[in-house]
């Protein structure tokens, strides 16, 4: 509800929940998927977690926190990471603790930071950071959230005598100013926190916390519109609110995270007592959940949709060496096991923490922040989601004579696990020899996968390369071989017409 109306809902009782299903599998009666455990982290210098967001513009992960020095004082901890672009490998700012919450300008010129009296802002270029001028906005006690969406820096804003005192009072989702003329003020009230999403198209979602578990706090879903197109002429357009219990006799929505599609067709929650709950995101109703789950006793924290439309991310605390983590294609129609991960190591942390989970615009990868159970330490994992594709292989080449200037031919096969293809593979083909580098045309791929490839050799004996490739396709990975041959002058041929295996073995396939 706008400026008019009030959130319902309050405070969060702390309840840890489970998923509504057990490990399962992507297609009936197949087998659970693998848990594989997680490479080492990255250790955070900050001891606390607020909010974390992706700068695909500068090519950073940004993360706001508190740092602790070995003396007990603390301030507040601004940090990117790169992870492509350029400048130094770790940006930072410091500040008045405490710190909480983090937003960037879609073209990574800015960077905001939530702090008590004000959202501090930098102007950010290739690793270094400048301070500006504050933003103002009321006062905050309980931890601010920030988000950008539609060309607009929302905020949240909660005054307290103390962080214990959070379900008390009245606090609001704030706009900041734009530099085009876009005002400054709150834009709706509400009695508890309440969390920010934002998504593509200027959508914003807002999730208050619960007073209890039998309370019932209203998710709603609006798009920015700067009064221009909405009927009412407010800043944002209401498309729908849901409770998760309407009768009363269940626990209400106890919010964890929330993540857009990339068309911003389905919303999904992670809550502690559902797992994950799938919205429509234009009308807030329910969906039907065809995702695998997080396996039984894990409970849910973050969940994340990839903006290239490919991938789907669920995280979790697990216990001992189940699965922290889920990452599956984001159509489910795609019958193909999802790569599980299991963060249970002194340098990789124990869980996902909640919200902690977001990709690289072109879904290349996952930056997941994990923390220990204490929720002291934390660390920062950059996931290839190229590891949850299915590996494909070319074996059995092999190839006849090798005739300098004579026709030549390959045979061999392509082998794809997990589904079929999603089109008819071909292969590329390239010859080196000598100094000279040429593409040939590609190769057709039989429905049994079998493959032949013809050439006309050079006309000059000596060592000749193929390079056979498979781009792969949208579950598949690509793979490589290398094909050595030496050629002969024909009077030195011995048998022409004999058959001789491959000197070649496939090359490492980025994907594993």
């Amino acid at each position: 509800m706008l400026l008019a109306g009030a959130l319902a809902g309050s405070a969060l009782v702390a309840a840890p929940g489970t998923a509504s299903a057990a490990a399962g599998a992507a297609g009936p009666g197949s087998a659970p998927a693998a848990v594989v455990p997680s490479g080492p982290g990255t250790e955070l210098s900050a001891a606390s977690f607020t909010q974390m967001t992706v700068d695909d513009a500068g090519g950073r992960v940004w993360i706001a926190g508190d740092r602790v020095y070995p003396d007990g004082s603390r301030d507040g901890e601004l940090i990117g990471v790169l992870y492509a672009g350029a400048g130094p490998a770790v940006a930072s700012a410091h500040m008045a603790a405490p710190l909480s919450g983090v937003a960037v300008e879609p073209d990574g010129s800015k960077v905001y930071a939530g702090q008590s009296e004000h959202v501090a802002a930098y102007s950010h270029f290739n690793g270094s950071l400048y301070p500006l001028d504050p933003i103002p906005a009321p006062a905050d006690d309980c931890g601010r959230e920030l988000v950008h969406t539609g060309g607009r820096l929302f905020f949240t804003s909660r005054p307290a005598a103390s962080p214990g005192n959070c379900a008390d009072g009245l606090g609001s989702v704030g706009v900041a100013a734009t530099a085009e003329g876009g005002t400054a003020g709150e834009v709706m009230y509400t009695s508890t926190r309440v969390h920010l999403e934002g998504g593509p198209g200027g959508l914003l979602v807002t999730a208050p916390e619960r007073w209890s578990p039998a309370d019932d706090p209203d998710l709603g879903i609006y798009r920015v519109t700067d009064g221009v197109d909405g009927s009412d002429g407010n800043l944002l357009e209401f498309l729908g609110e849901r409770r998760f219990t309407e009768d009363g006799t269940r626990e209400g929505m106890d919010f964890r995270d929330a993540g857009f599609s990339a068309d911003g067709s389905v919303l999904a929650v992670a809550d502690g007592v559902r797992g994950t709950v799938l919205l429509d995101g234009h009308n807030a109703r329910f969906l039907e959940n065809r995702y695998a789950p997080l396996p039984e006793g894990v409970a849910p924290t973050a969940v994340a949709f990839s903006p290239d439309g490919k991938w789907f991310a669920q995280g979790g605390a697990a216990s001992g060496d189940e699965a922290d983590l889920t990452l599956a294609f984001a159509d489910p129609s795609v019958e193909r096991q999802p790569l599980r991960i299991s963060f249970d190591d002194e340098a990789a942390g124990r869980r996902v923490v909640p919200r902690g989970m977001e990709f690289s615009g072109d879904g290349e990868q996952l930056f997941v922040v994990t923390s220990d159970e204490e929720n002291t330490r934390f660390w920062l994992h950059t996931i290839q989601t190229r590891e949850a594709l299915a590996p494909s292989r070319l074996v059995d080449v092999t190839h006849g004579p090798a005739v300098a200037g004579a026709p030549f031919r390959v045979s061999g096969r392509l082998d794809l696990d997990g589904p079929a293809p999603t089109r008819a593979p071909r292969l590329t083909v390239q010859r080196l020899s000598d100094s000279e580098v040429v593409d040939l045309p590609s190769v057709p791929v039989a429905e049994d996968g079998t493959f032949v490839l013809e050439d006309v050799l050079p006309e000059r004996a000596g060592n000749v390369q193929y390079v056979l490739g498979y781009a792969g396709d949208e579950v598949h990975s690509l793979s490589e071989y290398w094909l050595v041959v030496d050629t002969v002058e024909a009077s030195n041929t011995a048998d022409p017409g004999g058959r001789q295996p491959a000197r070649g073995a496939p090359a490492p396939s980025p994907a594993g």
